[in-house]
């Protein structure tokens, strides 16, 4: 019967196989490489939607060179010192943040010569979010090519899997950047936004370390508040800050709140809290704090609220908001325990784009997030609606 009627469907069936063992690779390799060139395409597309927010806001009609001029800028690139010998190389990250931060403000001071510190911050910030973009998008295209050219079907089905973590990065970066040109809280905030509510009287500001601290009260205790130099979006020079404040006021302890990321499964907006220096960022900031509670014996209490990389970028959602009622008391709880004569320092770390350094500037910047949401969840439920309409 094989010999019979059925060898022509044989033949069939054998071509077929072959086919598929030679050519079944190539036209699954073809189809990744589409799937991953409209990915990346959009990624691009992105990325020049961020750029072209921040330079329209620099100048509200750039012409064709101030434009090039500006793509060129987001070029920019740091390159990490020499670690080889560790010893000295806080001083020269230190340096070299010092030098990209003097850089970036002489090209925003040479586009707009008249802008206020406040802004000039806002700038600084929302360029490093469209290099951020512009550099993710940068670097999935160089893999994308580098695949294409070598025939890596491996490497583009790793590619494939990675897209989703780092298309949600970049969005993030998009939006943090559009964040900082609206002086938007953003989820880095909750560590500012706490400080801001008890920043009662007494303000003294540290210019040069873009930092402000005052004087406040919980449980009855005097307590001294400080973060970064509002509304403009800044985290400031913490460890600098310290390094002046010490020398006039005697600290028994620290007290950081900060962002902290979340491993998934954990709720956005939980709260933990621990010892040590919350603090993110590269480390010389949390390396000086260090160095000076080692030299004067000074406690370290920390307290993190969880969210993912995206969420800390991304204006801030209600459930971490919510979170700085139980900050707040896990604050006055880490009070009751210090002695009367005791001088506690608070330091809310992180971003403090749109946040003032009063209690009604922390009022006004709940608001504009309660808000915020609240317009973002009608727009989700409308969207859903209209779904199951069609």
């Amino acid at each position: 019967m094989f010999w019979g009627g059925d060898l022509i469907s044989t033949i069939i069936w054998f071509v077929f196989i072959a086919i598929f063992f030679f050519l079944g690779p190539r036209i699954m390799f073809s189809q990744l490489i589409a799937n991953i060139e409209r990915e990346v395409a959009e990624m691009e597309e992105l990325a020049r939607s961020a750029e072209r927010k921040v330079i329209i806001s620099l100048r509200k009609n750039p012409s064709k060179t101030l434009r090039k001029r500006f793509s060129s800028f987001l070029d920019f690139f740091s390159v990490y010192p020499v670690d080889l010998d560790p010893n000295g190389i806080i001083r020269k990250l230190d340096h070299l943040i010092k030098n990209s931060e003097r850089k970036i403000r002489g090209f925003i001071k040479s586009v707009s010569p008249n802008i206020n510190e406040i802004k000039m911050n806002d700038f600084r910030a929302a360029i490093s979010g469209a290099i951020t973009a512009r550099q993710i998008a940068k670097i999935v295209r160089h893999y994308l090519e580098t695949i294409k050219k070598y025939k890596m079907l491996q490497l583009a089905l790793l590619l494939q899997m990675q897209i989703p973590l780092i298309k949600n990065l970049l969005k993030a970066s998009v939006k943090a950047t559009e964040a900082f040109l609206n002086e938007f809280p953003i989820g880095d905030s909750i560590g500012p936004l706490i400080a801001a509510r008890f920043m009662e009287k007494n303000h003294r500001i540290y210019k040069k370390e873009e930092f402000i601290v005052a004087e406040g009260s919980i449980e009855g205790k005097k307590i001294f508040v400080a973060k970064a130099l509002g509304p403009g979006a800044t985290v400031g020079f913490p460890g600098k800050f310290l390094k002046k404040f010490i020398k006039a006021h005697k600290i028994n302890r620290i007290i950081t709140i900060d962002a902290a990321l979340k491993l998934e499964g954990e709720k956005t907006g939980s709260v933990a809290e621990g010892v040590g220096v919350a603090m993110g960022g590269i480390g010389v900031e949390r390396y000086e704090i260090e160095e000076i509670a080692v030299k004067n014996n000074i406690a370290l209490d920390a307290i993190a609220v969880k969210q993912s990389q995206e969420e800390s970028l991304q204006p801030m959602k209600m459930e971490i908001l919510k979170s700085s009622e139980e900050v707040v008391e896990r604050i006055k709880e880490i009070i009751k325990d210090c002695k009367r004569n005791e001088n506690v320092l608070i330091i809310g770390v992180g971003n403090t784009c749109g946040i003032g350094n009063n209690p009604s500037s922390a009022k006004s910047a709940e608001e504009k997030i309660r808000k915020y949401n609240f317009l973002r969840k009608r727009k989700k439920e409308k969207e859903k609606s209209t779904f199951f309409h069609l």
